[in-house]
């Protein structure tokens, strides 16, 4: 049984995009959703670049307290330090580091980041799994090994790794990391590709249970759910979130939904007729959603769906 926790209601959140598939220099802003504008500075020092990973940075504000909090840190140091310079994010205000999940694309820009940081002191909220060696073995027999981060990396003294497999509660009790998601609907199974090192042995590891994600509480709007790759299944996700805090109306759900490839092609109906049902005022999927998802959730939810890039800001 999960003890209900919700956070602290926020009178706002802004959400940038630091590191993501997809850069549209083009795209047009929104009241919602801010497009990183085109600037007449030399092209290779304030355009940003897409990679094939997840950052962002989360902003609240309630009353006069303001917190800032990074959300995973992309796949590789040049990307993240790259596109930080190109958006002039400065990374002092930043009071906590959230891992989703271990997988390169979420973690191997965090050296950078850290170099970055400097003496700063800050905590790098993880599910202790996320430290586990990880390869896919796809049906041809080929094995594509996936880096993991290093927590040797991390071993200084101005980083506080916390692993923690339940929910933590962060800068004032305004942002939630959900910690491990129960596994509710019948038809997001996993990854069945996916396995990790336990003791020495590699053993099947489907359901990728370091995967979490960060909750915000708009006041008088509902939940703003930021996901990483998704590996839980957006759904089973969006379902855990409304049962932890206790919050059923969903604002705004964005972040990887990992529903590109075959394995995956066969659920995006069921996904986007349950994301229908639930009803987000905005959905902005991004990083592994996949170009079929991505169609059908805009076909289906025209009037929430958003276009993601690089560089854009939702401001909730």
């Amino acid at each position: 049984m999960v003890e209900t926790l919700a956070p602290s209601p926020v009178d706002s959140a802004t959400i940038s995009i630091i590191v993501d598939n997809n850069i549209d220099l083009l795209m047009e802003s929104t009241d919602v959703a801010i497009r990183c504008p085109m600037d007449p500075k030399p092209f290779e020092k304030t355009f940003n670049i897409g990679e094939h990973g997840f950052s962002a940075l989360i902003r609240v504000k309630s009353g006069d307290k303001e917190a800032h909090v990074l959300f995973d840190a992309g796949i590789s140091r040049k990307g993240i330090l790259h596109n930080l310079d190109a958006q002039e994010i400065d990374l002092k205000d930043v009071q906590a580091i959230v891992l989703s999940h271990g997988h390169a694309d979420h973690a191997m820009g965090l050296t950078g980041v850290v170099d970055r940081l400097g003496s700063q002191n800050m905590p790098l909220i993880l599910h202790p799994d996320a430290f586990l060696e990880r390869k896919l073995v796809l049906p041809s027999g080929d094995e594509i090994q996936v880096p993991a981060p290093n927590v040797a990396d991390f071993g200084r003294e101005n980083i506080q790794v916390v692993e923690e497999v339940g929910p933590s509660m962060l800068v004032d009790d305004m942002i939630l990391v959900s910690g491990e998601v129960d596994r509710t609907t019948d038809f997001e199974t996993g990854f069945p590709v996916h396995y990790s090192k336990r003791d020495d042995h590699w053993v099947s590891d489907p359901l990728i249970m370091d995967d979490q994600c960060a909750l915000i509480n708009v006041k008088d709007k509902g939940l703003i759910i930021i996901t990483g790759c998704g590996h839980s299944g957006i759904i089973n996700i969006i379902r855990y979130a409304q049962k932890l805090t206790g919050i059923q109306e969903i604002y705004a759900v964005l972040g990887g939904f990992h529903l590109t490839g075959g394995v995956f092609d066969k659920i995006i109906p069921a996904t986007v007729a349950a994301l229908k049902e639930i009803g987000p005022r905005y959905v902005m999927p991004s990083h592994c959603t996949g170009w079929s998802a991505l169609h059908e959730i805009a076909n289906e939810l025209p009037d929430a769906y958003i276009p993601n890039g690089v560089g854009t800001t939702l401001m909730l």
